[in-house]
């Protein structure tokens, strides 16, 4: 699907560097769910089929912030020349989850899809794909393709909070993700689906284990 959506400069210069040498950048997150529902994001996360030491190499100014979880911090600035803050993250899938909030390892992976599925709820598993994109001109509005194959758009328009995959497992791998998953009800005045609310009470001694400071 192609929507015309607004990215910061900032975020496409970050996303122009990794395509200019040949690698796949998507805008993946929290963020698509935001501009879809005109709310403006609190952030913009990228992933992508470079790994850290090569965007450490690609971006002028960056931090290696979680390099064992594929995650580096580019600070990029924008035409104002204020500098920003964006979260890059090699396509990833994870091990089991031993702790109720970080997986045991990560394995880097070259498809999106095997990234996207990990992810919490089907909105927030949608990626816009960089890689296609006119990218580091003036104009911030442009019409971007949206790759959405858990059907976050539809649950989006039904206002429905929905697991990817299967909710148990989901929520089991995080602990927060039940505490999420209500405030998120609460927030965008969104139902939680049937089998994902059956879930939560499931999941339980796993958000047990989650400190009251992250909560």
């Amino acid at each position: 699907m192609k929507l015309s959506i607004s990215i910061p400069d900032y975020v496409q210069t970050t996303a122009k560097m990794l395509v200019d040498e040949g690698f796949e950048c998507y805008l993946v997150g929290g963020a698509i769910r935001d501009l879809l529902l005109d709310k403006q994001p609190y952030d913009y996360d990228l992933a992508t089929d470079a790994l850290p030491d090569e965007m450490l190499n690609i971006f002028p100014k960056s931090v290696a912030t979680g390099a064992k979880f594929g995650t580096v911090l580019s600070l990029t600035q924008d035409s104002k020349g204020e500098v920003h803050e964006v979260e890059v993250t090699t396509f990833r899938s994870e091990a089991e989850y031993v702790d109720g909030r970080w997986p045991s390892s990560v394995k880097f992976v070259v498809e999106i899809d095997n990234d996207l599925g990990r992810r919490d709820f089907t909105f927030n598993a949608m990626a816009i794909d960089f890689s296609i994109a006119d990218l580091g001109g003036n104009k911030e509005e442009q019409l971007l393709n949206i790759y959405d194959p858990f059907n976050g758009i539809t649950d989006l328009n039904m206002k429905l909070i929905r697991a990817v995959g299967t909710p148990i497992e989901r929520f089991k791998e995080d602990g927060l993700r039940a505490f999420k998953a209500c405030r998120l009800a609460s927030q965008l005045e969104f139902d939680i689906e049937e089998e994902t609310l059956k879930a939560i009470p499931r999941a339980l001694p796993v958000a047990e284990m989650v400190s009251m400071e992250r909560i």
